[in-house]
């Protein structure tokens, strides 16, 4: 991560950043390029024509095409595993896709942290594994010194309930977080996040009385930089094991985010794809099997589809979408040879849903 040069609270708030290589183009001559950024660069124009002309926080930097911009928002991703990314490939967690989707709708920002995990170059973050909120708490005045982020994401709270904490507990503790983020940074945005839907039953209904709380604990500050963000909608096949989303799953979240923070920073253009309207996503689950006796992991990735069935629902047969995905299976059938009934098997293609996603 480059030196950080720093810019003035109002420059920050109408999110005036760099801009390098073919956007910075593209805004040079006015085309291709969404509203947002325009706005963004003619700030940059008049912050740096108003500036006194001494002084670093003042100062605009080149960047590799040669524009004259400023430092990039600096966004602080706080949480536990699932802000770290397990469960994805890369251990991006949603980092990389929010990242890509506010560059294309004209704002760029720069990760920071003191973790750093997860593909490209831009890796910095506060996930931390295992860790509850009351552990998040005990250091964040000293990451939020440290880093100085204009934006903290906040997804946390999942190890609290998954240890034994209840929805209004975990609430309260999130609650102080907030305040305690506030109090270091007075005006940074902050985005809270109702976390993301654990497959454990016990634990999926504390979360929905956590969740359900978060918008009214954040009204009730008053306070015009906090939004709250629903990752509510990201469970099931979206994880790729009981509590952790796979990379689709944290598409969703990416896209949550931006959705988000589009409305507070008004960017806009065609930002990439909605996955709420994908009819196919390739997914990866864990899976348990037994071999030799023995319980162990593996992982499965396979081509999913959303798909029109047929279900019993309450005894009543239903049309419902869900999604599925083509196995080969072994089929038995029975012929007759030499007058006589005999039972065989064959490969055939059939498709299936996830089963008990307890088991996974």
């Amino acid at each position: 991560m480059g030196s950080a040069v720093r810019k003035s609270a109002g420059a920050r708030r109408l999110g005036v950043k760099a801009l390098t290589g073919m956007l910075a183009a593209g805004l040079a001559a006015g085309l291709g390029v969404p509203d947002a950024a325009r706005a963004q660069f003619a700030a940059a124009d008049r912050v740096a024509a108003t500036a006194p002309a001494a002084g670093p926080a003042r100062e605009a930097k080149a960047t590799e095409s040669g524009a004259a911009g400023f430092d990039a928002l600096r966004v602080m991703p706080l949480g536990d595993s699932i802000t770290l990314g397990t469960g994805a490939p890369t251990r991006s967690s949603y980092r990389i896709a929010l990242a890509e989707r506010l560059l294309r709708g004209g704002m760029q920002i720069n990760y920071v942290g003191s973790e750093s995990n997860g593909a490209g170059e831009d890796t910095e973050h506060e996930g931390h594994g295992g860790w509850d909120i009351g552990q998040l708490s005990e250091r964040l005045d000293g990451w939020l010194a440290e880093a100085s982020p204009d934006i903290v994401l906040v997804h946390a709270g999942t190890n609290n309930i998954t240890q034994g904490d209840g929805g209004y507990t975990t609430a309260r503790k999130l609650s102080a977080m907030i305040d305690q983020i506030r109090a270091a940074r007075p005006e940074a945005y902050i985005f809270v996040a109702q976390i993301v839907s654990s497959r454990v039953p016990r634990e999926l209904a504390q979360d929905r009385i956590y969740n359900q709380l978060i918008p009214g604990l954040v009204a009730d500050k008053n306070d015009p930089l906090i939004s709250v963000v629903d990752q509510t909608t990201v469970g099931g096949i979206d994880l790729h094991d009981l509590h952790h989303p796979n990379a689709f799953g944290y598409s969703k979240m990416a896209y949550n985010w931006y959705q988000a923070m589009a409305k507070v920073f008004h960017t806009s253009g065609d930002t990439g794809t909605n996955p709420y309207t994908m009819q196919t996503a390739h997914r990866c689950l864990a899976a348990r099997v037994v071999l030799d006796g023995q319980v162990r992991h593996r992982t499965e990735c396979r081509t999913w589809r959303l798909r029109t069935v047929t279900a019993e629902i309450d005894g009543v047969h239903r049309r419902v979408r869900t999604w599925q995905t083509l196995r080969t299976v072994r089929q038995a059938y029975r012929v007759r040879v030499a007058g006589k009934v005999q039972t065989r098997t064959r490969l055939v293609g059939k498709w299936t849903g996830p089963g008990n996603l307890l088991n996974l």
